[in-house]
């Protein structure tokens, strides 16, 4: 499906063929995120990435390179995590040249100039401005921040205001030089190649200045003893919040029971939390449950938009599911079920280059080597009810607990009685 191959100056390619198709998505994914900031550079991860779009050597303004893109009937972006950052182009293959013309240009040779970086200071504190009044995507920040607490991990991806209005030309081009190196990175093509792919991408690629590979500070794990309670007063309609636990790092082996323990708890409208937090009370429109995994440490989490006079019935409904799954096994129709939607929508999402460049770039740049989707549903199969109770019952631990609200609420004291019950 896939096929890995080296350049002379360390980066990494990947080519997924689709010759079926008639488009190509381009991406190029870095080691480079916000957990490898230090404080008073908090949110240059993401000020960088939009740096990228505002001009380059060949191609010296936003303007010039949007109208470029547009001209070809073209799509690209990009995206910054806690620990990966992506630039992608998704063109029709007869456009491939250019489109890499440009997100080359923009990664190799990019201007950064002072008057461009104030101005775009505005943009991005208007983007934090508009996260902030946006509670199902605060809640989010708020959580991170109240699991992993203050260290990279736990600081919001786009930074603070203050921090945004401090950084200068100089500290955008020393954390360019500390990351932006072509062995941290990974150059994805997706569909229809052309027919001599590593020659097409050392055409473009080949010149990436060398730099240096800066690692992150490792996650501080700290024993919890109680469980960790966070209300962000704001008058809304309903009550965003988050129940979660510490989970696993991306490679640890109960990985995959946690991925299935997630689909089984919230991840389709069969679901156990829909089942009764939505259909049988009505207390919800949204609410989903999952596991993700960084490098080091990971999360299980449950988010839901609960009603405002119903929060503490609907937080009681969701822990006594979570903990259901202590109690008794999943039954073998709801893991078999959980088993064949994984599949299935693993199927669905093939079909699209830009999930597969995403994917397998993002995989590449954290863990060096890849998994496929076949191994990948090898180990899914192979999950027993037993083993997803065994995770259910390390990580659903009262003293494990961490809840972060966002409601005109201003007392923990109820909260705090719950999760201790």
């Amino acid at each position: 499906m896939y096929n890995i191959q080296t350049l002379k100056n360390g980066l990494t390619l990947i080519t997924i063929p689709m010759p079926h198709l008639d488009s190509v998505t381009t991406l190029v994914a870095v080691g480079a995120g916000s957990r490898y900031e230090t404080k008073n550079i908090n949110g240059i991860s993401h000020f960088l990435e939009h740096m990228f779009f505002k001009g380059s050597r060949k191609f010296p303004t936003a303007e010039q390179i949007s109208t470029l893109i547009d001209g070809l009937g073209a799509v690209n972006n990009a995206a910054t995590s806690k620990e990966w950052t992506y630039y992608w182009i998704k063109s029709a293959s007869k456009h491939i040249e250019l489109a890499n013309d440009v997100l080359s240009s923009m990664l190799k040779e990019s201007l950064l100039v002072e008057e461009e970086i104030e101005r775009e200071k505005g943009v991005i504190i208007e983007e934090l401005r508009m996260y902030r009044d946006n509670p199902g995507r605060y809640v989010w920040e708020l959580y991170e921040r109240l699991q992993f607490g203050d260290q990279p991990l736990g600081w919001d991806i786009g930074g603070d205001e203050e921090t945004i209005k401090s950084l200068n030309r100089e500290e955008f081009l020393s954390y360019l030089e500390s990351l932006y190196s072509p062995e941290n990175m990974v150059l994805v093509l997706a569909g229809k190649l052309p027919k001599d792919p590593k020659a097409f991408a050392e055409k473009y690629y080949l010149d990436l200045p060398k730099r240096d590979q800066y690692k992150f500070k490792e996650f501080k794990k700290t024993k919890q003893t109680k469980p960790k309670v966070n209300v962000f007063y704001k008058a809304t309609d309903q009550a965003n919040l988050i129940l979660g636990v510490e989970g696993y790092h991306r490679n640890h082996p109960k990985r995959y029971a946690a991925r299935i323990l997630g689909a089984i708890l919230g991840e389709s409208m069969s679901s156990r939390l829909f089942i009764q937090v939505r259909e049988r009370r009505g207390l919800a429109y949204h609410i989903s449950a999952g596991h993700e995994g960084f490098v080091d440490t990971g999360t299980f989490t449950v988010f839901a938009g609960l009603k405002l006079e119903k929060v503490y019935e609907g937080l009681e409904v969701i822990k006594a599911e979570l903990e259901r799954t202590i109690l008794e096994k999943v039954t073998e129709d709801e893991l078999k079920k959980a088993k064949e939607m994984l599949r299935g929508r693993l199927a669905i999402r093939e079909e699209s280059t830009n999930f597969l460049a995403e994917h397998f770039g993002v995989e590449y740049v954290l863990d060096r080597e890849l998994e496929g989707f076949d191994e990948y549903l090898k180990k899914i199969d192979k999950v027993t009810a037993e083993q997803v109770r065994d995770v259910a019952k390390e990580l659903f631990k009262n003293e494990r607990y961490n809840l972060q609200v966002i409601a005109p609420i201003k007392s923990t004291e109820k909260f705090v009685s719950i999760l201790n019950s």
